[in-house]
């Protein structure tokens, strides 16, 4: 059974936010990928950092 992914992780970011953002840098995401890389990893961490605080200034008004 797939995912539910309007449901958020235990870190709060929506499992469809995490889903579009891997789509946008190129990473195959999987509920388990014991091929996925640790650079592809960061990649993607690092991408999906940026994107929230990007919303956060922009919450804040910066």
């Amino acid at each position: 059974m797939p995912a539910n992914l309007n449901t958020s992780d235990h870190r709060g970011v929506s499992k469809k936010f995490t889903q579009e953002t891997a789509s946008e840098v190129g990473v195959q995401l999987a509920d388990y990928n014991p091929e996925l890389k640790a650079r592809d990893a960061g990649r993607l961490g690092g991408r999906i950092t940026q994107k929230l605080v990007n919303a956060g200034k922009s919450q804040m008004g910066e």
